[in-house]
């Protein structure tokens, strides 16, 4: 468990460190894209995995796929709010916000089926939604200390969703693996430094990469009860990757 343990605490530093680094080379889309693939959801569904057991593992699996919804819910609210306001009164009505969904959520009963499609739509449908974007606007000149700011609230978030999952449960740590982590401060960053279309371009990355983590999440509850672990986690990887490359490619042109 110590090699689960340095994990936690270098993993998701490391990937908000490489969306950084993909922000200065190929742009804030790009980044973002990248922030909407499993690079926390995936980790923190497998460390709770191989932690908690195969039987806790079936049931948060289930609940990962109203999380996504949740998640969408999020990236949408701040994407609005962000226009209004200043970076902090909307992250937190958009938190409030996020958790009274969340909770809305818990209640609801449908079957894998359902909650399997439903999630796969859903970021398409947060495409939608979010504001239209300024052809005015142009990005400032980028700041290079927030980044570890960034890591270090990455961190934060990670070994808070692992080390409570014991005293979460099954649902609500599956409604909390899709926790906007990586958008959320990234997209609050945007915002603090850039402005709101910064941030809105941020959201509209995620969404776009999100398709990818919500297949990676679909193909684990279909598959956890029935496949070893890394059996499931390869093919989930693979899936994802598979679709946001694609959607991706399909976005820019």
């Amino acid at each position: 468990m110590e090699a689960l343990t340095v994990g936690k605490i270098v993993a998701v530093p490391l990937l908000l460190w490489l969306c950084a680094a993909m922000g200065r080379r190929w742009g804030g889309f790009a980044a973002s894209v990248f922030a909407g693939l499993p690079i926390v959801s995936g980790p923190v569904s497998l460390v709770i995995t191989l932690e908690q057991g195969p039987e806790f593992a079936q049931g948060m699996a289930f609940n990962v796929l109203p999380g996504i919804c949740a998640c969408v819910w999020e990236n949408v609210t701040y994407s609005w709010l962000c226009r209004r306001f200043s970076w902090l009164p909307a992250i937190l009505i958009t938190l409030i916000l996020y958790f009274a969904f969340a909770a809305l959520l818990c209640v609801v009963r449908l079957p894998l089926a359902a909650w399997s499609a439903i999630a796969l739509a859903v970021p398409f449908i947060g495409l939608r939604f979010l504001p239209r974007k300024s052809e005015k606007w142009h990005a400032p000149p980028a700041h290079h200390g927030a980044p570890w700011l960034q890591m270090f609230v990455g961190m934060l978030a990670m070994i808070g969703e692992t080390e409570g999952a014991a005293w979460l449960g099954p649902q609500w740590s599956g409604m909390l693996v899709f926790f906007p982590v990586l958008s959320g401060v990234i997209g609050m960053f945007a915002h603090m430094e850039a402005g709101p279309e910064a941030a809105l371009r941020v959201f509209r990355g995620t969404l776009t990469g999100l398709s990818g983590a919500t297949l990676f999440a679909v193909v684990v509850a279909w598959c956890v009860p029935h496949l070893s672990v890394a059996a499931t986690y390869g093919l989930a990887t693979l899936a994802a990757l598979g679709v946001s490359g694609l959607l991706s490619l399909a976005v820019r042109k």
